[in-house]
């Protein structure tokens, strides 16, 4: 992929907010976890480098909750959840805490992804070790392993290179067992940064005695950090991009959140970038709470910069002075071919547009020139590079592209909306086109508060979408033949007639009305109708025959059904009629049908009837009854969904739960994950089920962004469409993603903005995890949930890949998980036995069946899986197997799960189940249920040695092994293992001599 720039010569207009400083994001995140108590930061920041620092704070042990736009910190001592902890790609957080990590109470590894365990801090490494910090590092790179010890305080000496390192020392000296003095030796470059430490660190009550030339600092020993509120400032340095395109195109720009328009004695540590830019004649004034740029076109001043103070501003400055009348110079510039890329070598790709850029020891020599042309260049996976290079580009002859298309999201995630936003062209090649590019919104505070959202219904969503952004895209219905788009006021409208046609039909509160849709745009309008007059929303799976939704229209009492007249060679409604047609099957409470236009022309003769039919398009065509809708409006704690469970192991179960816990629940995973008002939700998952009803349309309604829905799987189909709408979190079954990589692993293009998959209904094999996220470039999440509680665990992007790809999650905020033995005591980490979950999400009950309801539930109010599982010492659930499904050989239990696992590594194996097969002597033994790749196969033999080869217990072994052409699965995507047991039944064991 490449970020395509077609440069532009007309005026650019618009105004963007500016995000928050990631420098002070990094520090008082630190800060505030090593202060005993509670702090709050206001003004999130959304960088990259910023969440791996809060993710490497939460491997600590330290609790981190986002509450609105407020980071809540609830620092202590370090109690690290595990063994190892990443700094990610962030050069920050790894100074700053491979010091910090001797305050622990158990020892730790910090590391960072691949490339930085290349990345030398031996001067870093030698100067902790003045310091007293106990640390090994193969070869002064990550990772790096560090005691659980307090340092010892004493005289130590450090490089002026990098001010991050300088930082990392005194952030830790004032815990320190004895006083410690800190001197620079050699030149000292970037002290503005430090500065901004020494000031944020009285903010939490800790104390630095610095010398007047800032290269020698004091620090009393056995010092305590207090918390803190403060609020996080604008970042000058993300600001810089913006000043720069206004400066090079004729501009009418506004910048919203900077109030100043120079240096003076504020904190951010790239302030004096404004001055610069001021000295180059860049004509900003402040104007409507930010920074107004407003000319026609302007030829700017050239300028002597010295490096030292703000080393990052050499990339966007350079740019700026290959637009200047004269020659712009850059001294001190050898500390800046030491940060993520060398910047300065990067920067000379300028002269492959045109520029005039030379190098000269350590001054780098910009001469202005007339023009650039466009050209293909390197990012050299750098955010600054890579931004700075799209600025110039913007301004161009032609077109550019650039490689490491999104390494901008590492310290400004909103930069391709910015600019989009300003009428300048960059996109992702092959993703969205740059002239629909999204606004970034700020998040509503009740979406990412649990505790607010329970407190609202859907309803409340969509009439405050309507209103804020009718005009922006609501629903897209991604069908096998185009794509069709439907805004927030427009379907806030449709909703609005069909909830009066229900009132016309006499629907009551609390009443269910049923619907048999696929995903199609008509499902959200029915289902919004339904609850927005406060009557209960009945999904019924497309899947469901005759005698499903017989049963299920009965139990429910649905006096309402919509169907479609034909879908996927079914005649639906003809289904329906043949039902009321039938005196031993029909359900006496249905009186009206809907029937919606079918994928194919065509379908039955299904009127009259017994009941009452209506086309759906008629219904379509009448006023809307405000008043009467009005008067119905539902509260949170009505009853919203009544959902039926599959019926695998008994008949189906109506479940039902209220609008505030949907909700909630909604708002738990936005809140977990970091979801934000940028996203674009897809749903490949029936929203007849829960996956994609709640954490599909109700998930994207509660953020307010486009849901993007399909009802014929087809994976080349959804990557077209997760292209095409900027899909960008997606939670469905594990096959969903596995088709999905293989079409990529095809040849078709990976959806450039899909960053999130939280996969479910089944764990994901790592092997599948790791080509995931290697060849869609998405973070794939684990997670558990059930009809009943919704979702009770979820892993994180931010956690270590082990537990990401190995586990199903840990408990979202809220919820409580354990295991217990079959006499239900609570067992300790580690030890499997029936895993339970205590949530806030429980359903209300199963429809009429309160015995049922008590069934699932202990004498202290916990819920029971059903599933057998594990937690490990840091609270990750990794389920085993259903109890069901357990497979009994002699008294001894085989290990379902690991063994699948084990055999989907298998390169012949496409798909794989393990079940129990009838023995006579033992009880029980295993079969395995393979479907081979195609032009591969393995042979019972060949699965033999390969468990041999991998160490397995021979006991554990499967005794047979039946091929099949594809594993039976419900619409979840779990696999119906109660259907291979019936086959097994009449499998036989097998045999290979000498194992």
């Amino acid at each position: 992929m490449h970020l395509l720039v077609s440069g532009t010569d007309h005026r650019i207009t618009g105004e963007a907010l500016v995000p928050n400083s990631k420098y002070h994001a990094h520090r008082a995140l630190i800060l505030a976890s090593l202060a005993p108590g509670v702090s709050r930061i206001t003004g999130l920041s959304d960088a990259r480098h910023v969440q791996y620092t809060v993710g490497l704070l939460r491997g600590l042990g330290t609790k981190i909750d986002i509450d609105g736009d407020t980071f809540v910190v609830h620092g202590g001592p370090y109690r690290p959840i595990r063994d190892s902890v990443s700094a990610g790609s962030s050069g920050t957080t790894l100074y700053f805490m491979i010091g910090l990590a001797s305050l622990a109470q158990t020892p730790v590894v910090v590391t960072g992804q691949k490339y930085f365990q290349r990345r030398p801090v031996g001067p870093l490494l030698r100067s902790l070790e003045q310091m007293g910090v106990q640390l090994e590092s193969a070869d002064d790179c990550p990772p790096i392993s560090v005691a659980a010890k307090r340092p010892t305080g004493g005289h130590v000496t450090i490089a002026g290179t990098l001010s991050q390192w300088i930082s990392g020392l005194i952030l830790l000296a004032p815990f320190a067992t004895g006083k410690t003095v800190i001197e620079v030796e050699g030149e000292l470059n970037e002290q503005p940064y430090i500065e901004l430490t020494v000031e944020m660190m009285k903010q939490f009550g800790l104390t630095v005695g610095v010398s007047a030339d800032w290269r020698r600092f004091e620090i009393e020993p056995d010092q305590q950090a207090v918390p803190c509120d403060l609020a996080l400032p604008p970042d000058i340095g993300s600001a810089a991009f913006g000043i720069a395109a206004a400066t090079i195109h004729p501009s009418d720009i506004l910048l919203r959140g900077i109030h100043q328009l120079s240096g003076g004695a504020a904190d951010h540590p790239e302030v004096h970038f404004l001055d610069i830019a001021r000295e180059m004649g860049v004509p900003m004034e402040l104007a409507d709470g930010g920074v107004r740029i407003q000319h026609d076109g302007i030829r700017l001043k050239p300028t002597k910069i010295d490096c030292r103070g703000i080393p990052d501003m050499l990339p966007i400055l350079s740019v700026m002075g290959s637009f200047a009348d004269g020659e712009t110079t850059f001294s001190n510039i050898a500390h800046v071919r030491l940060k993520e890329s060398d910047r300065v070598s990067a920067m000379l790709q300028l002269n492959q547009m045109g520029g005039d850029l030379d190098l000269d020891g350590d001054i780098l020599r910009v001469r202005g020139v007339g023009g650039l042309t466009g050209a293909k260049l390197s990012s050299f996976n750098d955010h600054r590079v890579l931004m700075s290079l799209a600025v110039a580009a913007s301004a161009a002859r032609g077109n550019s592209t650039l490689t490491y298309p999104n390494a901008y999201r590492i310290s400004y995630p909103t930069y391709l909306e910015a600019m989009n936003g300003f009428g300048l062209s960059m996109s992702v090649e092959g993703g969205k086109p740059s002239a629909e590019a999204r606004v970034a919104r700020p998040l509503p505070a009740e979406a990412a508060r649990p505790d607010l959202a329970g407190g609202t219904t859907l309803s409340d969503w969509l009439r405050r979408w309507a209103t804020e952004r009718p005009g922006d895209v609501a629903v897209l219905d991604a069908r096998p033949r185009g794509t069709t788009k439907i805004t927030w006021a427009e379907l806030n409208r449709r909703v609005d007639v069909i909830a009066t046609r229900l009132l016309e039909l006499g629907v009551q509160p609390g009443e269910p009305v049923a619907l048999q849709l696929p995903n199609w745009t008509e499902f959200v309008i029915i289902a919004l109708a339904t609850m927005r007059i406060g009557a209960v929303c009945c999904p019924l799976m497309p899947i469901f025959r005759e005698r499903e939704i017989a049963f299920m229209l009965r139990r429910a009492k649905a006096r309402v059904l919509f169907v479609p007249d034909t879908f996927r060679g079914r005649e639906h409604a003809s289904e329906i009629a043949g039902i009321m047609n039938d005196s031993d099957d029909a359900p006496d409470t249905l009186e009206h049908v809907v029937v919606l236009p079918g994928d194919v022309n065509g379908g039955g003769d299904w009127a009259p009837g017994a009941v009452a039919w209506h086309d759906w398009n008629e219904l379509l065509a009448g006023d809307v009854d405000h008043a009467g809708i009005a008067a119905r409006k539902p509260g949170p704690e009505q009853t919203a969904q009544l959902l039926f469970t599959s019926g695998t192991t008994g008949e189906p179960k109506g479940s039902l739960m209220t609008a505030g816990t949907l909700s909630r629940a909604a708002s738990m995973e936005i809140r977990h994950l970091g979801l934000n008002a940028d996203e674009a939700v897809y749903i490949p998952s029936p929203l007849a089920h829960q996956t994609g009803f709640l954490y599909g349309m109700w998930l994207a309604m509660e953020l307010g962004v486009p849901q993007i829905i399909q009802a014929v799987w087809d994976p080349r189909r959804a990557l077209q469409a997760l292209t095409d709408g900027g899909g960008s979190f997606v939670q469905a079954a594990t096959p969903f993603l596995a088709d999905l990589v293989k079409a990529v692993e095809a040849g078709a293009e990976a959806p450039p903005k899909l960053r999130i998959f939280v996969a479910t209904g089944a764990a994901v094999p790592r092997g599948l995890a790791e080509r995931a996220t290697r060849v869609l470039g998405t973070a794939v999440c684990g997670a558990f949930g059930t009809t009943e509680t919704c979702l009770g665990a979820l892993s994180a992007p931010t956690d270590e890949p082990v537990k990401v790809w190995g586990t199903d999650g840990r408990a979202l905020e809220g919820i409580q998980l354990r295991i217990t033995d079959d006499d239900g005591r609570v067992l300790p980490a580690g030890a499997e036995g029936n895993f339970e979950i205590n949530s806030p999400t429980y359903f209300e009950g199963y429809l009429d069946r309160p015995d049922l309801t008590a069934e699932v539930f202990t004498d202290d109010g916990w819920y029971k899986t059903g599933d057998l599982g594990v937690i490990d010492d840091s609270g990750f659930i990794r389920i085993t197997g259903r109890v069901k499904d357990v497979i009994n050989r002699g008294g001894e239990k085989v290990p379902v799960a690991e063994i699948e696992n084990l055999l989907y590594d298998h390169p012949a194996v496409d798909d794989v189940a393990v079940v129990a097969m009838p023995d006579e002597r033992l009880g029980e033994r295993a079969c395995a249920f393979v479907v081979n790749k195609p032009g591969a196969s393995l042979s019972f033999a060949d699965m033999i040695n390969y468990l041999d080869d991998h160490q397995v217990a021979k006991y554990y072994w499967p005794e047979a092994l039946e091929r099949i052409d594809v594993l039976p699965r419900n619409a979840a995507g779990k696999i119906q293992k109660f259907l291979l047991r019936e086959r097994a039944i009449q499998v036989r064991p097998q045999r290979v001599e000498g194992k």
